[in-house]
């Protein structure tokens, strides 16, 4: 895994990470071999849209690792930028979207009323399909726990794994927001199952490793 452009025959997975918005949500850009994958969507996807546009970067796909609004919220914007982009949810997190973000809005007023303020989500895109399987390098784990329908996604061979909002650094993902603990106990310990070597790239928060979760983490 490096950052940086690729170079004209290097095929190497490329990562840059962006955090934003007031929630501090990391989105990821995975890149290389000529293939742009946008791993969450936080408000406002400006940095990540301006990086894609200068790179000559078009996403073919934007996975989302759940439902919360704080990884949607920007899939107006990179939806407007980039029209064609496949998007992808989990089934069981389509809640969150569907009729008129009547979840994700009561979640909203819950948490922070104001966050609504200027948003227009007219221009959220329609079609959103569930998970199946990604044609590609990734493996889409199911994870739930932190809500019924987390995904991580993972790399065998770049040893790689974009954990969301289930594992962080030295901590894992709430479950009074929609979650489950048990579940997501079960999710935490299949993913200590991954090498130890694998890094882990959270939703929230540093990087971290699958060998120093096992070995640090007070929730394992």
């Amino acid at each position: 895994m490096k950052q940086g452009p690729p170079g004209p025959f290097d095929d190497t997975m490329r990562i840059q990470p962006f955090t934003l918005g007031r929630y501090g949500t990391d989105c990821y850009i995975a890149y290389g071999d000529g293939r742009c994958t946008v791993i969450d969507a936080p408000y406002p996807m400006d940095a990540a849209i301006a990086f894609l546009k200068d790179s000559h970067l078009i996403p073919d796909d934007i996975l989302l690792t759940h439902g919360h609004f704080d990884h949607i919220f920007g899939l107006a914007g990179m939806k407007a930028a980039f029209p064609e982009a496949r998007i992808y949810l989990a089934e069981e997190d389509m809640p969150f979207i569907e009729d008129g973000f009547r979840r994700t809005r009561d979640m909203l007023r819950y948490l922070d009323p104001g966050f609504l303020d200027g948003i227009d989500l007219s221009s959220f895109p329609a079609g959103i399909l569930p998970y199946s399987s990604y044609d590609g390098c990734f493996t889409i784990m199911k994870t739930p726990g932190h809500t019924m329908g987390s995904v991580s996604i993972y790399s065998s061979e770049e040893g790689i794994l974009f954990s969301g909002d289930t594992l962080f650094a030295l901590g894992v993902g709430r479950t009074d927001l929609g979650g489950d603990f048990s579940l997501l106990s079960q999710s935490l310990h299949r993913l200590m199952e991954l090498d130890g070597r694998t890094i882990v790239l959270p939703g929230h928060g540093p990087s971290t490793s699958i060998s120093r979760e096992r070995e640090s983490n007070p929730y394992l």
